[in-house]
């Protein structure tokens, strides 16, 4: 007897995008019980579309889903990724500077103490990748490479921000570029299970949005930051893009020659 067909992922991610807008809407009516630049409620709104998709699809979610894979690989892939924020900063930060631009550094956010945005900040990140990254992403991978997978999850993830595209044409083209080139590089950091992948993504979202709050600070959506935020996401996706595909064809070889 032939093995039952897989399930097609398309109705689950369908009712998911429609869930997420739609919670992340109704999250933001509340936003004035906490002050927005230290946490924006509609962040979590990833997270209840995909935990009420679960609840609407869970038996086909248990073939769709992705595995576990080893705590060692998680552990490293979330060192690499902390390492790639890094690179990011540093361009980003160079090319501030190169322009006579200022840093913002690290102050207090609105009225909230740096320590406290910090903490919020990772609450928030982790919302959002348990939609984008861990439950989105690796549906679409049932139907389509990885690397079109994290493409099309970022250019959701970029209209999910849809208060961008009300700025200039050119710092709303720059807001997509570099969202789409994060979520190719938070992508591939992630492997294994929803919560494997949530993890190293909610990581290195939490320290790209600390990044560009120290160098830019209310200036992060705006000329020229936008600009160089969109260049230094793209340089350093395809570094580490590079590397992986470095890393494959190493792997492939000592596998040949075994």
């Amino acid at each position: 007897m032939s093995n039952p067909a897989p399930k097609s992922p398309w109705p689950v991610l369908g009712v998911f995008v429609l869930l997420a807008f739609a919670f992340s809407g109704l999250l933001g009516l509340f936003q004035s019980v906490i002050d927005a630049e230290a946490l924006t409620l509609a962040q979590f709104g990833p997270a209840l579309g995909a935990l009420a998709t679960w609840l609407v699809y869970r038996r086909r979610l248990a073939s769709l889903l992705p595995e576990a894979v080893s705590r060692r690989q998680v552990v490293a892939h979330t060192v690499l990724m902390v390492a790639a924020v890094a690179v990011f900063a540093l361009i980003a930060g160079a090319l501030a500077l190169a322009t006579g631009q200022d840093l913002a550094g690290v102050a207090a956010v609105g009225g909230t103490p740096f320590v406290l945005y910090l903490v919020f900040q990772l609450v928030g990140a982790a919302g959002e990748e348990i939609g984008w990254r861990g439950f989105m992403q690796p549906l679409l991978e049932r139907r389509m490479a990885r690397l079109a997978a994290a493409g099309l999850t970022g250019v959701v993830w970029a209209a999910w921000h849809v208060q961008v595209f009300a700025t200039a044409p050119a710092v709303a083209v720059s807001f997509l570029v570099s969202t789409v080139a994060f979520a190719i590089l938070l992508g591939y950091m992630g492997n294994g299970s929803l919560w494997q992948r949530t993890a190293t993504a909610a990581v290195g979202h939490w320290l790209i949005n600390v990044a560009l709050n120290v160098i830019a600070g209310d200036e992060v959506n705006a000329a020229p930051q936008a600009y160089f935020t969109a260049l230094a996401a793209v340089v350093t996706t395809a570094l580490f893009l590079a590397l992986f595909v470095r890393a494959r064809a190493a792997r492939e070889r000592r596998a040949a020659t075994a």
